[in-house]
């Protein structure tokens, strides 16, 4: 059991370590939202805009892990304008 829990601390650290932690969990923006970000906003009733990502990858892990945890049923990463933060990520609560 020992084995097992060293292990998955080696590899959170080496993620983290990667480069990856871009996968955090993400936060809300307040409801003043400014133009930029409604200019951008993703389709199909997706309208809480919950961050800016610098890669798809990015994103796209933070979306899946939001379903994961049950904080949202679908997510959309929408391509944004501002660099470098190019990935918009838009879910459905």
């Amino acid at each position: 059991m020992r084995v097992r829990t060293t292990l998955s601390a080696f590899a959170a650290i080496a993620v983290t370590g990667l480069g990856l932690a871009s996968a955090a969990p993400a936060v809300a923006v307040p409801g003043t939202a400014s133009h930029r970000v409604a200019a951008v906003q993703a389709a199909d009733s997706l309208d809480i805009h919950r961050g800016k990502y610098m890669t798809l990858s990015g994103c796209q892990t933070a979306g899946q892990q939001g379903i994961d945890r049950g904080h949202w049923d679908r997510y959309q990463c929408a391509e944004g304008n501002m660099w470098p933060w190019k990935w918009n990520l838009w879910t459905n609560r």
